[in-house]
């Protein structure tokens, strides 16, 4: 996958092999997608579940687009930052012999300078996507559906009853209060409009 494009992985194919350079910036580009897709997740889930939104789908674009370009002017400050680390190492040759462990350092240092600028530059142009905005958000709605599935159905798990068990008739009372004293009016006042 090159910049988060999927390409043929096969030796016999056609498409071109990435470089390191590549490989690196594409990587990075896979962990900050995962990390901006479970950031709107978490907004999903909390605007359905304490907020009690409707899903609106330019929001969440938004939000995407915030932590996208947040990662990036992350990476442009790494890279600034790397860039001063490399010029300081370098302005020391003149002044005292390198080691062998100082030279390789200045080309790491250049070559991490480079992954973040490429990085940030990639996470600029999947932030003016909206196509690619849309699909995070659309990943990150499954996956708030799923994890509140999963907890909704282990909720269920645990409330299930048996009717033969000692004390059924009783509980059963005690259950049927405490669904019209809340749960009903919880839903009453939902469909009135007073608790939103």
């Amino acid at each position: 996958m090159a910049f988060g494009v999927p390409h043929a992985t096969l030796a016999s194919d056609a498409a071109p092999r990435m470089n390191a350079m590549e490989r690196i910036i594409d990587e990075g580009l896979l962990i900050a997608l995962s990390a901006v897709r479970m950031a709107v997740k978490n907004h999903i889930i909390v605007g359905a579940l304490r907020e009690h939104d409707n899903f609106d789908e330019s929001s969440y674009q938004t939000v995407a687009r915030d932590e996208l370009l947040l990662l990036a002017a992350q990476n442009e400050e790494d890279a600034a930052r790397v860039a001063q680390e490399r010029r300081e190492l370098a302005s020391r040759r003149w002044s005292q012999g390198f080691t062998e462990d100082e030279r390789l350092d200045i080309g790491r240092l250049g070559r991490r300078r480079r992954a973040h600028k490429g990085l940030a530059l990639i996470l600029h142009a999947v932030a003016d996507d909206d196509k690619k905005l849309a699909a995070i958000v659309e990943d990150a709605q499954h996956d708030a559906s799923y994890e509140i599935r999963k907890a909704l159905a282990a909720r269920l798990i645990r409330q299930t009853i048996d009717g033969h068990a000692p004390g059924y008739a009783r509980m059963r009372e005690e259950r049927i209060k405490y669904l019209l004293a809340i749960d009903f009016a919880m839903l009453r006042d939902r469909t009135s409009g007073t608790n939103p």
